[in-house]
């Protein structure tokens, strides 16, 4: 048969962030030596990888919260009156986490300052989430089917995967969590909801990042605080990168081809494969300590092919002759005519042919669709076809923050 060809094209959407809202935070209490809450106490979280400063201060029970935080690296800095100032970093601040940074000023002239540059492993003690976050290295480090970054939610515990991406053209993964239902789960990208609101015809995820555009992603399995809803199948919050104080930039392309793969079996030839995957990115600041850029931009092209083996109509019973249909034991099959039929009696067509006027016009016309035989048949009349299909996708997409 003629090669049947099936051209599918998808352009992704892609999503362009302004203003960068990361979703985690740091909070915690300033006291004195004797424990005393120490009020109107000036909070300085300072991001390390690009300078900016968020200021806040302290209630009349010591206590600060500072919310919608990129991941990152930062310092607390506390300033009171009467009191030493302190400093404490750098801290490492991961996606959706919630950190409790607890500091104690001494009494001391204000010119004096102490850094605590070294302390105990943080404790997430804001919160009663379990799950798994999938930091930068990991992204950067392990292998992606289709560079489809969510597709490493498998490492978090709990989490099914049912594909993980590949050959297909939104390049999504389709997993599950802690036991709830395949696609079922709500994205949160810096903050926003990016969740399908179709329902459960497709992946909840309404878009794909470029791995180089994601910072990490976490997968909350269970337990998820009252801000996350509409879903029992768990939350995935995934963050972007942003630019920081220095410029960065990558170019990559991986590929596959046929020449690196193996034949099929019961194919005669290697069928034709390719992929193509191309980008790049590049960040850094506009202003310094006050505004920076990050793009990235990515292209996925893709051509597959499958080899199949199918029972077609012969040619002679393309035009109604069955003469020659046999069962598995070779006797004749008959085809019976249905006008003829009476009660539990029924006459089969002559010579085993059904007549061209009998035949439906929509049913020869469907015959058209059907491939020709290029394959010798069994000892039941029957002739096969193989064909080769061939798919190619295309899909890209560029983000801005």
């Amino acid at each position: 048969m003629p090669r049947i060809s099936a051209i599918i094209l998808a352009l992704s959407v892609s999503v362009v962030v302004w203003a960068q809202s990361g979703s985690s935070t740091i909070s915690g209490s300033v006291k004195d030596a004797s424990s005393a809450a120490v009020p109107d106490a000036k909070i300085k979280i300072v991001n390390l990888d690009s300078g900016v400063q968020q200021e806040t201060v302290t209630n009349e029970a010591g206590l600060y919260r500072v919310g919608a935080l990129v991941p990152g690296h930062y310092r607390v800095e506390v300033d009171a009156s009467g009191f030493d100032r302190i400093s404490r970093g750098p801290i490492t601040l991961q996606v959706g986490q919630i950190v409790a940074i607890d500091l104690t000023v001494e009494i001391g002239k204000q010119s004096e300052s102490v850094m605590v540059n070294e302390a105990g492993p943080l404790t997430e003690s804001q919160s009663s989430n379990v799950a798994q976050t999938v930091n930068r290295q990991m992204l950067a480090g392990l292998p992606l089917p289709n560079r489809a970054a969510s597709s490493l939610a498998s490492l978090a515990p709990g989490v099914i995967m049912v594909d993980p991406g590949t050959g297909t053209a939104e390049n999504y993964p389709v997993f599950t969590v802690a036991g709830g239902r395949v696609r079922n789960q709500t994205f949160v990208l810096d903050g926003g909801n990016v969740s399908n609101a179709v329902g459960l015809t497709r992946p909840q995820q309404l878009t794909s990042l470029p791995v180089d555009a994601m910072q990490e992603f976490q997968v909350v399995a269970n337990n998820y605080s009252a801000e996350h809803g509409h879903s029992t199948g768990g939350i995935v919050l995934m963050s972007t990168r942003a630019g920081t104080s220095e410029y960065h930039g990558s170019l990559f392309e991986s590929l596959q081809n046929d020449v690196l793969n193996a034949r099929n079996f019961f194919a005669p030839t290697r069928q034709p494969i390719r992929l193509n995957q191309f980008g790049a990115s590049f960040g850094g600041p506009i202003r310094k300590d006050k505004t920076f850029f990050f793009a990235t931009w990515e292209q996925t092209r893709q051509l597959i092919s499958d080899t199949t083996v199918s029972t077609v109509p012969t040619l002679m019973n393309r035009a109604g002759d069955f003469s020659d249909l046999r069962s598995s034991s070779g006797a004749p099959v008959l085809i019976y005519d249905p006008s003829t039929t009476s009660g539990t009696s029924r006459q089969a067509f002559p010579g085993n042919r059904i007549p061209s006027e009998r035949l439906d016009p929509v049913a020869v016309a469907a015959l058209n669709y059907f491939p020709l035989p290029n394959r010798a048949g069994t000892a039941t009349n029957s002739e096969a076809v193989q064909t080769r299909c061939i798919a190619i996708y295309g899909w890209g997409g560029w983000t801005i923050s």
